[in-house]
């Protein structure tokens, strides 16, 4: 059984952040993950660049293969356009009331680089379509976030806690994950 939480706040590495828990609560080690792969973007990076969307398959998958392939592509484009050493994100999977899953998906790069969306964005699109689905942006899609700057990593968190949703989540084979993260470790700051 998943840990849920409805609390409106959660405390990660000593630091604590309002969270979008309504509803049917948040997946506790989800949002623990994708919190701690914000600390350790911004560990590495004083600018971090987020892009949330969301990634449609026109037919169900038993796996989420998909996403290996999906972020192979696009890690390799995002590394050879804008010189990256390292690339942050948070998926999930869903399945409500569609008969195939979808993704929530948020991706972290280093915000010298990078701090619009647009040209990401239509790479993300193109290399989806590829693979026969559909990508969707929201309105406000990207928040770019600076070390120390309360404000802006807060509006990412609450933003991104929505992937933690316990709802839509389970629906799959045992073997198969609701969520993924990158692994990037934090690096301490003097």
């Amino acid at each position: 059984m998943p840990n849920i939480t409805k609390d409106k706040a959660i405390t990660v590495n000593e630091k604590t952040w309002w969270v979008n828990s309504a509803g049917s609560g948040l997946l506790t080690n989800s949002i623990k993950a994708m919190i701690n792969q914000v600390d350790a973007m911004l560990s590495h990076h004083s600018k971090i660049h987020l892009i949330r969307f969301d990634l449609r398959l026109y037919e169900y998958t038993e796996t989420n293969k998909i996403i290996t392939v999906f972020n192979r592509k696009l890690f390799k484009w995002l590394k050879r356009k804008y010189n990256l050493k390292r690339i942050g994100f948070i998926w999930c999977r869903e399945l409500e009331t569609a008969r195939q899953q979808h993704y929530h998906y948020a991706v972290m790069i280093d915000g010298h680089k990078a701090n619009y969306p647009c040209v990401i964005n239509d790479k993300i699109k193109d290399i989806w379509q590829q693979l026969d689905g559909s990508a969707y942006f929201p309105a406000h899609c990207y928040y770019n976030m600076e070390r120390n700057d309360f404000r802006s990593i807060q509006a990412a968190i609450w933003r991104i806690s929505y992937l933690a949703k316990n709802r839509g989540k389970g629906y799959k084979p045992a073997q198969t994950k609701n969520y993924g993260a990158s692994r990037i470790r934090l690096k301490y700051i003097n």
